[in-house]
């Protein structure tokens, strides 16, 4: 049987629809699976929620845990700072509290009970701490300090030394007719070949006197005598007398 033109047509747009048909029951709900059960979707929901909650309540546990470490070390900072303080302070009261202890054992000779004789004089130069203590007058603090002094010298050369800035609070004055000084044992500093560094190292040479003196050296290349110093404007008649006895320029 032929069909005429109208029925073809007719058959190729039902043949059509029943594929597109079929396509949808057959093909594509294998490609959309039907949706969550509720029950499952609510669980997924939940399980997301906690872990937002979970990674938000972490972020602020690591912030608060950053918040007190900072807040610890600067805590422990200004306790450090305050701890130094006070035993600094502690310190310079122990350090007062001990001088003007050992300035009153000084005055009142109290349990020295060694003592030499008035008429012996005691070398600056050869003594040690055992030799002053022997003095009434002079205590620990004192006998250490004349050492110390006689270090940074390089050794005596009057007793009227011991009445210089260092002394000024040990008031020995009186006791000046028991010392002497050996000018021999006097430690000199060799102007024409010392460094700087050794200059301004003595107790009575300043670093801008040091200085010029290491300078007018070098621009000389040889000092012949102490006198030449006076060509200098930081060094006067009255430093030059007490810088005399500590000087060599051989």
């Amino acid at each position: 049987m032929i069909l005429s033109r109208e029925q073809r047509i007719g058959a190729a747009t039902l043949f059509g629809i029943a594929l597109f048909a079929w396509f949808i029951v057959a093909v594509w709900p294998s490609r959309n699976p039907s949706p969550e059960p509720p029950s499952s979707y609510k669980k997924r929901t939940w399980e997301e929620r906690k872990d937002s909650i979970r990674r938000a309540d972490s972020a602020r546990y690591a912030l608060w845990a950053a918040e007190r470490e900072q807040r610890y070390d600067s805590f422990r900072i200004a306790d450090s700072i305050r701890r130094a303080e006070w035993k600094q302070m502690r310190q310079l009261q122990y350090d007062s509290f001990r001088l003007a202890d050992s300035l009153w054992r000084d005055s009142v000779g109290w349990r020295y009970t060694k003592r030499i004789k008035k008429d012996t004089i005691i070398d600056l130069n050869h003594c040690d701490t055992t030799d002053l203590l022997l003095l009434r007058g002079i205590g620990s603090y004192t006998a250490v300090l004349i050492i110390r002094y006689r270090e940074q010298l390089g050794g005596y050369f009057s007793p009227r030394q011991l009445t210089d800035e260092p002394f000024a609070r040990c008031r020995l004055d009186s006791l000046l007719d028991s010392f002497t000084a050996d000018t021999t044992a006097i430690q000199r500093i060799r102007v024409n070949s010392c460094s700087l560094e050794k200059l301004q190292k003595h107790p009575y040479l300043r670093y801008q006197q040091a200085k010029a003196i290491y300078t007018l050296r070098r621009k000389r290349q040889t000092l012949r005598s102490a006198e030449e110093l006076l060509s200098l404007p930081e060094i006067n008649d009255q430093d030059l007398l007490r810088l005399t006895p500590y000087l060599s320029f051989d």
